[in-house]
């Protein structure tokens, strides 16, 4: 739980003090990674992003395999090659071996970027969707269930949060994902 989760909420708690005031505090919470996991584009999100991790994944251990197959050649050969030829031949794939790491950094780094702007547009959608619903449930606070220890299992939103975003809830909002929207004309 970040710091500023634990300050907002200690200092809610601390607000309730008052009786009056704490009978119009109502709080609620959602699990926003599990409603990011359950959502139409959600899915489709993460299924197009494993795809193509695995499509990189694979190229990768091709990459992998082949230098391996190499340096076990050049073991084989060590003691026969010329000493020139033996550096040479080091050298090769001490180059390979590096290029092959960065393949595998310059991927990984392509693959966070695409998750984050993927699952941005959908966690906009549903940060749009918890706004409307406090607004008509009159809640003070939502939080997201990671920053919490505890809470009463009726205040979990998650599956209003789910329901409405796969209806098509606030999909024609400023900063929309195109695609969330698509799926519902079809049907």
């Amino acid at each position: 739980m970040s710091r500023a989760s634990r300050v907002l909420i200690a200092a809610a708690f601390l607000l309730c003090g008052s009786s009056a005031f704490a009978e119009d505090l109502k709080f609620g919470y959602v699990d926003m990674q599990r409603a990011l996991n359950e959502t139409e584009d959600g899915r489709k999100a993460k299924a197009t992003l494993k795809k193509e991790f695995d499509q990189k994944q694979k190229e990768l251990d091709e990459q992998q395999a082949q230098l391996k197959k190499d340096i076990e050649d050049l073991d084989k050969k060590r003691t026969l090659l010329p000493a020139d030829k033996l550096r040479e031949k080091e050298t090769e794939l001490r180059s390979r071996l590096e290029k092959v790491q960065q393949t595998y950094m310059r991927h990984q780094q392509d693959l966070t970027a695409k998750e984050q702007k993927e699952t941005g547009k959908i966690f906009e959608r549903m940060t749009r969707i918890v706004q409307k619903i406090a607004a008509a449930e009159n809640l003070s606070m939502i939080v997201d269930k990671s920053a919490l220890i505890f809470a009463k299992p009726h205040l979990d939103l998650t599956n209003e949060l789910i329901r409405r975003y796969n209806a098509g809830e606030a999909a024609d909002g400023k900063g929309a994902a195109p695609a969330a929207a698509a799926p519902k004309a079809k049907k």
